[in-house]
């Protein structure tokens, strides 16, 4: 399992603006499968797809790779937003790759704890008390959400 640090340091990858590409498509749809997974989990709420986010991480300056926009998700009950997901930087050591989930209840990391392109184990934890993680679930997400 290859980590991020191992990525950064160079350790058994080349590291190019080829695979800086890579890796931000491999995001891309993480997000967007991770989206598609929250909207089935929670049919009856209104989800707004359309505002971006731009990402622009120190890995994607040093290869000459341009900003890109990312997808945020925004649910909502009746005209409340109830939550609202926002990529916030995949160059993570420690992981791979973090949303921003603000919700009614307040503010929660969503973490990717797999290795660079394997299948997501996100995980979801108060962003006051990332010690607190748990995997993310229907169940945890509903929590974070009430």
């Amino acid at each position: 399992m290859l980590s991020v640090i191992e990525e950064i340091t160079g350790d058994g990858i080349t590291l190019d603006a080829d695979h800086v590409r890579a890796r931000i498509g491999d995001w891309r749809g993480r997000i967007n499968d991770l989206y598609r997974q929250v909207t089935d989990w929670f049919p009856h709420l209104c989800v707004r797809q359309g505002d971006t986010t731009v990402m622009n991480e120190e890995m994607m300056r040093a290869y000459g790779v341009p900003p890109v926009r990312l997808p945020i998700l925004r649910l909502s009950d009746a005209a409340v937003e109830v939550a609202a997901f926002v990529p916030d930087g995949l160059w993570i050591i420690g992981v791979n790759g973090r949303l921003d989930l603000s919700t009614r209840s307040g503010r929660f990391l969503i973490l990717d704890r797999a290795g660079l392109f394997e299948t997501p184990r996100w995980t979801i934890a108060p962003a006051l008390d990332r010690l607190a993680a748990e995997p993310l679930s229907q169940a945890a997400l509903a929590t974070a959400m009430a």
